[in-house]
């Protein structure tokens, strides 16, 4: 096994300094627009929208499982270098770094970039990654292969990082775990794919120790360099190895933006979430699209729900497919059901459609019927009284299961707030509004319990975040108040997730010091 006890003062200063910080990004992804002078159809793809068209749906179907506890990345049977680089959050964090030229300047060299690949097109062949395998029939030339094994003890340390710690909030209802066993071995053939990897592991680590956040921008910034000019080609961003980079650069962003309100449509090259394409197709392997697919489609609840607007996603082709779920269908597919019956019902409680009874309650009958239809594995395996003071103890035995459930609570907090049947006066509405807060309450606690009780699951805590964040107003408790708190802080301190702007937030609300 490789010695990771290396200087990382000396590691650190091979990396180039000159590296684009969180909010240049944002000025970045705002100034293209206006810089360019490209047509439209080039400029969204500049700012990276998320068109993720011809999605091959796979629903899985409990076939083809893998031993989800071997670790394709272990050395000599260690378990990991983690100890190694070990740090205690409590130090001190890396000072603030010198200014560098303006995002201006970077913005008229990418853009100069960009438009010299258009005319000289095999300057772009250097950037693109090849497809590795049948995914997507894209023509995307192939790069240099990246030396392997790695070199640098640093890149490998993050790579392991990628794939032990990071890989579950892609794969958390994907029993194939692409991003866990896949994407660090296609990364050997793609420098894009690489690099964010490398930014986004390096941007955890420094979210949860002193890790040097300067590693992560040095990456992000290598990334940015390959990818951008890439995006001007539409075979190209069809790509598997580059779809699945921009949803782990989507995940580097929400770690730098609060879940308070703020768009991370904008703190993400501004981009617009466009996860639509053609009828599914139900087969029994799943692929690494269906996983990007999914992954991209919980980042854009967890915007809409942070925005309080609709998702910009098209469910309509889902429809179809999950009615005719049935109870030998995977377990994944089941999870995945109910992520998407959440996004429908975003779409209902924020979206410009019709808010009618009717729609609300054919909404309530398919909450219902998942909970009664599902398989019985997606029963927990424990239930205690209290986790805390207020949380029940729920015990799942696997991530999808435990997010299958929460997505359904989240979508059933939803429609007891947006309850078209409560009279907006009269005699009844105070009993039940009464009677709707009361659920609501309910429902986040019941969220917040299996938060806590799974709360290894990085995906878990998050959705749990979410919902606090959704209607943690309602609690008046004092009790109450502070277990919320501690969600927030204990999701904050063990996978990094950004909740201080949500705790001061919820302290104004409640009046508390």
């Amino acid at each position: 096994m490789w010695s990771m006890r290396a200087d990382r003062t000396n590691l650190h200063s091979r990396r180039e300094t000159n590296t684009v910080s969180s909010g240049e990004r944002t000025r970045f992804a705002k100034s293209i627009p206006t810089q360019s002078g490209l047509d439209q159809a080039a400029t969204s793809r500049l700012v990276l929208t998320y068109t993720v068209a011809e999605v091959d749906f796979v629903l899985e179907s409990g076939s083809g499982e893998i031993d989800g506890t071997a670790n394709p990345l272990t050395i000599d049977g260690q378990s990991s270098e983690e100890d190694a680089y070990s740090v205690d959050r409590n130090q001190s964090r890396t000072p603030e770094r010198p200014s560098f030229p303006t995002i201006e300047h970077r913005v008229a060299r990418e853009t100069n970039a960009l438009l010299s690949s258009r005319i000289y097109p095999e300057a772009r062949e250097q950037t693109n990654c090849r497809s590795v395998g049948r995914d997507t029939g894209a023509s995307a030339s192939r790069p240099r292969t990246r030396s392997w094994p790695l070199r640098d003890p640093e890149e490998a340390y993050l790579l392991k990082h990628f794939a032990d710690r990071i890989s579950i909030f892609f794969d958390c209802t994907d029993r194939q775990q692409h991003f866990a066993v896949h994407i660090p071995y296609r990364a050997r053939y793609c420098d894009t794919l690489f690099n964010a990897i490398m930014a986004l592991s390096a941007r955890h680590l420094s979210c949860t120790s002193n890790f040097d956040t300067f590693v992560s921008d040095h990456y992000y910034q290598a990334c940015l360099e390959t990818l951008i000019p890439s995006l001007n080609d539409l075979e190209v961003t069809m790509d598997d190895d580059l779809l699945a980079a921009t949803v782990i650069l989507r995940l580097l962003e929400e770690f730098d933006v609060p879940l308070a309100g703020s768009d991370l449509r904008g703190h993400s090259f501004g981009t617009k979430a466009f996860i639509q394409g053609p009828p599914p197709s139900a087969t029994s392997t799943p692929s690494l699209r269906q996983a990007v697919y999914w992954s991209g489609l919980r980042q854009e609840i967890y915007n809409a729900l942070s925005l309080q607007q609709a998702p910009d996603v098209d469910l309509s082709s889902l429809h179809s497919i999950f009615t005719a779920l049935g109870p030998d269908a995977g377990d994944c597919a089941w999870a995945n059901q109910a992520i998407a019956h959440c996004a429908d019902v975003l779409l209902f409680s924020f979206g410009t459609g019709p808010r009618s009874a009717a729609v609300h309650e054919d909404l309530r009958k398919q909450n219902g019927q998942w909970t009664h239809n599902r398989p019985a594995s997606f029963e927990p395996y424990f239930v205690g009284n209290e986790v805390g003071v207020a949380f029940p103890d729920i015990r799942f035995g696997s991530p999808w299961h435990a997010i299958g459930n929460q997505y359904i609570t989240l979508a059933g907090i939803l429609l007891s707030v947006h309850d078209p049947s409560i009279p907006t006066v009269g005699p009844l509405r105070r009993r039940l509004v009464q009677e709707a807060d009361d659920q609501i309450r309910k429902g986040v606690l019941t969220v917040c319990g299996a938060a806590l009780s799974n709360d290894s699951v990085p995906p878990v805590m998050v959705v749990g975040c979410m919902a606090i964040h959704l209607c943690g107003d309602r609690f008046t408790d004092r009790q109450e108040q502070d277990q919320l708190i501690s969600v927030l802080t204990r999701t904050d301190h063990l996978h990094g997730w950004p909740t201080h702007a949500l705790q001061r937030q919820l302290h104004d609300t409640w009046g508390m010091s």
